[in-house]
């Protein structure tokens, strides 16, 4: 196969191959199929998966998990969504698939192989398909060629399984209708909330109460396990004055990751904008396109186009001149950029329509798309080195010292022998921050799953390295009461009167019902009255959230019965719901999206009806584990 992309190198086809490949690397990573056989995690009717394939797919999952969540992803992310199981699920699930494959006697040809693969934008150097720059990010992922087209090869038979158990589904017009009400439909609600903290003042305490209710709860005052270490922080840039870089290596580098160094072309451009609203008549639109006309009739014979665009421009731009400097395709809408980009130097374009109106556009200069050459980038790339082996040193560094801690038995010691700084956290609890070094969950894990004395392996934190002895543990036990008091019966008050919002609040909600009108109630009882304003089931107004029960009973109420039977709390408030006005969707609107609601209801009614075919097949299948992950 990589003989044949290469003698068709300059093919049309080739030519459109670029990234999709590092997709696939990406999110699925490659793996070789020579498995040894010691390091399998299930089987499924007979065929192995292996801890490879399954650390790779793991890892593949965690990192899209990254890239999604940004900041919010955490080791407590991964838990809850299941990730190791979820990698599990989808190796599993391809096994059966290809199964099924193998038993419908599909195939897939070399054409057909060769044509998924040079649709991936991916292996290119200036547009052109480059077999050194294949071999360098097969090598790079650890992966050789017929491993990554043998996993090509299974995915094409993947998807050719897919559309044959989902070729007859069809969507019926009652079913397009039904879903386009269902998500177009609007309501606005009246609503009134009540707040316990509003019913505190009403509470008398009761000391019995609030001892029985301590004896209750006794749990709710547990004090929670902590721990004290010592540990060593390794950090790389103590380590750079060590790092030598040779400028043989910094030139392959620099060869393998040239896409980093590329300067897309840009253009200089100026324009002149007519602002058309967005409310604006024919008339009016036409009457702004004339005046257009006449001004890049001004510009093509020569008038000064700064000075046009100063008179007659309605952009903030038009100070300068129209001057927008230089900017990439990516920077500017899309008829805009389509419009610069094909002009040449000094050319100035016919009137382009965007969102914001019609542009006159002048290209001022060009600069085409170009790589910055390796002088320009080699200090950059010494650096970027250098800080690379920096980071590989810590982790030697803190990999040998773990080995003299253990060896001594006493990370203090081996601080002391090796000339390195101990520091001490102090006692913190496992969801608490540890002093000095912030919020980690994954390391507070590690933390509390060490013997008491015993030296933690290396963990990071930012780039850094850490090693650390558990020198202090203070078990959990639960409070007395003359500890805790204060807090119980806060907690009982609390709990009291919520009991009293949620009994006000249900007479309130009676007498809603009995007179129809929630407004009323309102007045005499001296309750701000709220409008959630028109919402739909997909896009719920406040206070209703994730709260999809209080969605659903929205649109079920009628101008006959206007107020649900029911109290809704949410985020500790109580609320009573009245229905103000609904409006269903139109039935022009209907006919509109019709095509675009096919769309969506076809590929939603193949997913469920591929998903319920691969349940069936497991539920048939035989799958064991055969280590635990």
């Amino acid at each position: 196969m990589l003989g044949t992309m290469r003698k068709h190198a300059t093919s049309w086809l080739i030519k459109v191959a670029c990234f999709a490949i590092v997709i696939v690397f990406i999110f699925w990573g490659g793996y070789s199929y020579t498995e040894k056989k010691a390091s399998r995690v299930a089987v499924v009717n007979g065929s192995y998966i292996g801890l490879r394939e399954y650390q790779s797919m793991y890892s593949n999952l965690v990192e899209q998990m990254r890239r999604q969540f940004g900041r919010q992803f955490s080791s407590e992310l991964v838990e809850t969504l299941n990730l190791k199981g979820q990698a599990l699920d989808r190796l599993i699930n391809r096994r059966l698939i290809l199964t099924e494959a193998g038993m419908l006697e599909f195939d897939v040809s070399r054409e057909e192989l060769q044509n998924a693969i040079v649709s991936y934008p991916a292996f290119q150097t200036n547009g052109q398909f480059d077999s050194l720059r294949y071999q360098q990010i097969l090598r790079s992922n650890k992966l050789t060629p017929q491993d990554f087209e043998a996993n090509q090869r299974e995915d094409l038979l993947i998807n050719k399984v897919e559309q044959f158990i989902t070729r007859g589904t069809k969507v019926l017009e009652s079913e397009m209708l039904s879903f386009f009400h269902h998500t177009r439909d609007r309501v606005n609600l009246a609503y009134v909330q009540i707040d316990p903290q509003d019913f505190k003042n009403q509470v008398k305490v009761d000391e019995a109460a609030v001892r029985d209710y301590f004896d209750k709860h006794r749990e709710n005052y547990r004090l929670a396990d902590k721990r004290n270490i010592l540990y060593v922080r390794f950090v790389p840039q103590d380590y750079l004055a060590e790092v030598e870089v040779t400028d043989q290596e910094i030139e392959e580098f620099y060869q393998l990751h040239q896409d980093d160094y590329r300067e897309p072309k840009k253009v200089h451009a100026r324009h002149i904008l007519f602002r058309i609203s967005e409310k604006a008549k024919t008339a009016e639109i036409q009457e702004i396109l004339d005046r257009a006309k006449k001004v890049l009739d001004l510009a093509r014979k020569g008038d000064n186009f700064a000075e046009l665009a100063r008179k007659y421009s309605d952009d903030s731009t038009a100070s300068k001149g129209g001057d927008l400097g230089y900017f990439k395709s990516g920077d500017m809408v899309k008829p805009f950029a389509d419009s610069a980009f094909s002009l040449k130097k000094g050319e100035i374009s016919d009137l382009v329509r965007t969102r914001f109106g019609v542009h006159i556009i002048k290209v001022e200069d060009i600069k085409e798309e170009s790589v910055k050459p390796l002088a320009a980038v080699k200090e950059t790339v010494r650096q970027s080195l250098k800080e690379e082996r920096s980071r590989e040193i810590a982790l030697q560094r803190a990999d040998s010292f773990i080995d003299l801690s253990r060896a001594l038995d006493d990370l203090q010691k081996a601080a002391a022998e090796a000339g390195l700084e101990v520091k001490e956290s102090g006692l913190f609890a496992a969801e608490e921050p540890v002093p000095q070094l912030g919020r980690h969950p994954e390391i507070n894990e590690i933390i509390f799953a060490l013997r008491s004395k015993e030296i933690s392996p290396a963990f990071s934190i930012g780039d850094d390295q850490l090693v650390a002895q558990l020198v202090e543990i203070q078990d959990s036990r639960l409070e007395e009461f003359a500890e805790a008091q204060e807090r119980v019966q806060e907690d009982w008050i609390t709990e009291q009167s919520e009991v009293l919002a949620r009994t006000q609040a249900q007479e309130w909600l009676e007498t809603a019902r009995q007179e129809g009108n929630l407004a009323k109630v309102a007045r005499r009882n001296k309750l701000k009255i709220n409008k959630t304003g028109l919402f739909t089931t997909v896009s719920p107004a406040p206070p209703f959230g994730n709260q999809r029960d209080m969605v659903i009973t929205a649109f079920s109420l009628t101008p006959e019965q206007p107020v649900p039977s029911e109290v809704y709390e949410v985020d500790g408030k109580f609320i009573i719901l009245q229905l103000e006005d609904s409006q269903p969707a139109s039935e022009n609107g209907f006919q509109k999206e019709k095509d675009s609601l096919a769309k969506q209801l076809l590929q939603a009614k193949k997913e469920q009806t591929f998903s319920r075919w691969i349940n069936g097949r497991r539920q048939q299948a035989d799958i064991k584990m055969l280590q635990e992950l």
